[in-house]
């Protein structure tokens, strides 16, 4: 699986974390060609980090060492190029924090 990419068909997703970035935002406001009633997936960077781990598991024995390297570039990717990240708008706005009484 690890060595497999970019994925999806047009080769416009370049790490796992960008797969789960393009599913985790559904609700067609990106994409007008995707059905309004998509919800979108409530993910957090634990639960994308689990997925890609299980999607990892899955590259072939043949590829294994390729398909570690290929994690560890991945990872590495993730944690500073995201363009498709955006956990507020997954989970939605946070809540007003009131700011603390000044002195």
């Amino acid at each position: 699986m690890l060595v497999t990419g970019p994925y999806f068909h047009d080769g416009s997703q370049e790490t796992l974390w960008d797969v789960m970035d393009h599913y985790k935002k559904g609700d067609g406001l990106q994409n007008p060609y995707l059905d309004e009633d998509i919800q979108l997936l409530a993910l957090t960077e634990d639960d994308i980090d689990d997925v890609v781990a299980f999607l990892a598991s899955l590259t072939s024995a043949p590829y294994k060492d390729q398909g570690i390297k290929e994690l560890a570039r991945q990872r590495a990717l993730s944690r500073t190029n995201r363009p498709q990240g955006d956990t507020a708008r997954a989970f939605g706005p946070k809540p007003h924090q009131p700011q603390p009484p000044r002195p």
